[in-house]
């Protein structure tokens, strides 16, 4: 007997692909399809003797909420079966680690740093981990971010520096245009406040 898993991710990925391709608001949502990077950085990279640092992100560890939802999407035979609010929940699965990696490449980068993911870092000078245990929207214009991140050295074990941080970020509009800015704001702010913290330490050089 074939499982019916592939066949049900196919249809869900399909769907996903149309919406995405023809703006249409079906259950998946735009709040929740693709979060935004921060915009790269103008300006000369920092050049330095030898070659650049190196940094592997991960891992990048969600709320449990949304690992529920990607878990519920995973298994759930029939996507009929399966809520809009797990449906939406379950694409942040993706898009929270996506998004945080592509923020600290594009902000260390003029730093001369070399920012990639975890899989492809094995031999870099440190490792950042995130964990972000609260990413809620708690009122109808406040999304609610809570998280941990911690800098290890190269042997990817011994911490270096780390730090717990929280915070609000406000829509600047309602809705689902509201919800998808707002996280994407929140998770720059972090990814910024993680090279400010590296910086402090003397890992990048300050602009």
């Amino acid at each position: 007997m074939r499982s019916r898993t592939p066949m049900k991710a196919m249809v869900f990925m399909v769907i996903f692909t149309l919406a995405l391709s023809t703006g249409c608001a079906i259950s998946v949502g735009p709040a929740y399809s693709v979060l935004d990077p921060v915009a790269p950085v103008d300006g000369p990279v920092a050049m330095t003797q030898g070659r650049r640092l190196l940094v592997a992100v991960g891992p990048i560890d969600v709320p449990g909420y949304v690992d529920r939802a990607a878990m519920i999407v995973e298994t759930t035979i029939n996507p009929a079966n399966i809520s809009t609010v797990d449906m939406r929940a379950s694409l942040l699965k993706r898009e929270i680690p996506r998004v945080v990696t592509e923020n600290l490449r594009r902000l260390l980068a003029p730093r001369s740093i070399a920012v990639v993911s975890l899989a492809e870092g094995k031999h870099a000078d440190y490792r950042i981990e995130v964990k972000l245990s609260a990413f809620d929207i708690t009122n109808p214009d406040t999304l609610d971010t809570r998280a941990r991140w911690v800098l290890y050295g190269s042997d990817g074990k011994t911490p270096v520096t780390a730090r717990d941080i929280s915070f609000s970020t406000i829509f600047r509009e309602r809705g689902d245009t509201g919800a998808r800015e707002a996280m994407s704001r929140s998770l720059a702010d972090l990814s910024r406040s993680i090279v400010t913290d590296l910086e402090a330490a003397g890992i990048a050089k300050t602009q």
